[in-house]
């Protein structure tokens, strides 16, 4: 599988397909009649010591705990039914899962919940009552995830650290979270420290970025994810002090669609940046942008504060746009890029076409194929 995604790029990628057969739920769920059923937190440790072939069912994890799958090599991990947990003013997370050569697959009405509703004030996390992190956090080697459904996370949704993963199927339901505003900072999915990543076939709709690739990444292609009401299909590096951690390295966004959104295309790198790296060879192809209300396309060294004071400790090039049409509205931009002095090069775009807006493109730095 990796193999067909990444041969443009001449890397050489090893997937958990080369060893492991991908299973659909119907599939997975009849490779044994001996699956171990954990039907409450507490049967959890034990199960997954024991067990290679587990289902979650629907049941409420205790306020203030986490839900810990560290699964044997070679595991199948079914979800059934409606996880749910008490709510607790704390970091979270609300499930881990770690393993290597691993599924993860969501039966059709299965959804892990994480009633943020009873959380969300507005203020996401810059204020307010105290928020769980990440309905789910992945830490894993060779692993595939299957249609996860995730529905309501108080702030940020799925984080993923390790190499060789597939997410396909992923989806993030925080559709409740734009009346009046409440709902803030629930970043969809986002990547770290990470290599070798699929994701494709997903949506989501959330208050902040729809996916993200973090420092120390390569080697990524997100492709056929369908976005509402984010922050766009973003990369972020510079929170790091050294290059290895904020490196970013060969992403591909491919025929993916954002709508409804703060930004569409969004690349960029904190003020202050903490050290030194280069976020290089970025490509975003056929991407379809629908009534994004401040920029379709920001690429910025001043983030967060958005002042024009750029760092320029990181470097970015080879970010190339291709095929990137759509609408903005209101007095949106097309194009916000503000670089660092000297940090940004090579940027190669064409056929970037962006209606509807107001207000004049601010760019600090040209790039080719395209006029400010």
């Amino acid at each position: 599988m990796f193999m067909k995604y990444f041969v443009t790029f001449s890397v050489i990628v090893v997937g958990i397909s080369a060893t492991t057969i991908e299973y659909d739920y119907e599939t997975a769920k009849n490779l044994t009649s001996d699956y171990c059923y954990i039907k409450s937190y507490n049967e959890a440790p034990a199960i997954v010591k024991k067990c290679t072939h587990i289902v979650v069912t629907g049941f409420e994890v205790p306020a203030g705990k986490t839900l810990e799958l560290n699964l044997l090599k070679q595991s199948v991990l079914l979800f059934e039914g409606t996880l749910t947990f008490g709510v607790a003013h704390w970091d979270g997370p609300f499930t881990h899962i770690t393993g290597q050569n691993i599924q993860v697959i969501g039966g059709t009405n299965h959804v892990i919940h994480g009633h943020g509703e009873k959380y969300w004030d507005g203020q996401g996390d810059s204020g307010g009552v105290k928020k769980p992190r990440r309905v789910l956090s992945v830490q894993v080697q060779k692993a595939i995830f299957k249609n996860i459904n995730i529905k309501n996370c108080p702030l940020f949704c799925a984080t993923a650290l390790g190499h060789d993963i597939t997410f396909t199927g992923f989806n993030i339901d925080n559709n409740d979270g734009f009346k009046n505003g409440v709902a803030r900072n629930t970043d969809g999915i986002s990547f770290a420290q990470c290599s070798n990543i699929i994701v494709k076939d997903s949506k989501v709709y959330n208050q902040d970025d729809c996916v993200n690739i973090l420092g120390g990444c390569k080697n990524v292609y997100v492709e056929n994810v369908h976005c509402w009401g984010s922050h766009g299909l973003s990369i972020t590096s510079g929170m790091a002090t050294t290059a290895d951690k904020n490196d970013i390295y060969n992403v591909t966004y491919q025929d993916c669609s954002i709508g409804g959104s703060y930004a569409g295309i969004h690349v960029k790198t904190t003020q202050p940046c903490l050290g030194p790296g280069t976020i290089r060879k970025i490509t975003y192809k056929n991407i379809q942008i629908t009534d994004v209300i401040r920029d379709a396309i920001e690429i910025q060294q001043d983030y967060p504060k958005n002042d024009g004071n750029s760092a320029n400790k990181m470097a970015m090039t080879e970010v190339n746009l291709i095929d990137v049409t759509g609408s903005v509205t209101g007095s949106a931009r097309r194009v916000r890029i503000n670089c660092g002095s000297g940090s940004c090069s090579n940027f190669r775009w064409s056929n970037v076409k962006i209606t509807g807006s107001k207000t004049d493109d601010s760019c600090n730095y040209i790039p080719s194929g395209y006029s400010c």
